[in-house]
């Protein structure tokens, strides 16, 4: 790597990042990889038990993209150059196809959110669900229309670290990213004046 080269190496990220990706991933694979098993299995502790690592996973996935969130919240404005799942998978997809993704969810979420309201009767576990789906389908519409990673660097931060499955978790990211994003706009603030 240059000094005149763009881009990092995934290696000199943090290592809170490098874990909040890879623990996204194997928290996501293993139900992936293992279906056909945990189909089979009749044991119930068995099935339990590989949920669980795959929840602990999660976890710790959860817990390192709220630190980094806290403590780095301009990564995501950061070019990777080797090693990054996201830059390798994600960023790889097309406008395009991510558009239509992030409709189809939309249409999918807004249908979720109407199903409590058609027989009329509201429970407290309804009325959660709707502030949790109505925040979600905010954040995926904010992600479709006026969404900039370098605009919004701890929303990218917080893309980057999860891999685009913090999405429909973006409610239990929300006190992590408002800390993030306040101390992003004061470290990229000190930068332009430093420069000045």
């Amino acid at each position: 790597m240059t000094s005149n080269d763009p881009y990092k190496s995934f290696r000199e990220f943090p290592l809170s990042v490098r874990i909040a990706q890879r623990s996204w991933i194997t928290a996501v694979a293993i139900p992936l990889v293992l279906i056909r098993v945990i189909a089979k299995l009749k044991v119930p502790w068995v099935v339990q038990s590989i949920f669980g690592i795959s929840g602990l996973f999660a976890l710790v996935g959860y817990v390192s993209t709220c630190w980094v969130l806290v403590r780095y919240p301009y990564i995501g404005m950061v070019d990777s150059s080797d090693g990054d799942l996201y830059s390798k998978y994600v960023d790889q997809l097309g406008a395009l196809v991510k558009k239509l993704l992030g409709l189809c969810a939309v249409v999918c979420l807004c249908f979720a959110l109407v199903a409590p309201l058609r027989d009329g009767k509201l429970t407290g576990l309804d009325i959660l669900w709707l502030l949790y789906g109505g925040s979600t389908l905010l954040f995926l519409l904010f992600l479709l229309l006026r969404f900039n990673r370098f605009d919004h660097p701890a929303v990218a931060t917080l893309l980057r670290c999860t891999l685009g499955f913090g999405i429909p978790l973006f409610p239990l990211f929300v006190p992590a990213l408002l800390v993030g994003s306040q101390r992003a706009k004061r470290l990229l603030d000190e930068a332009q004046e430093q420069i000045r």
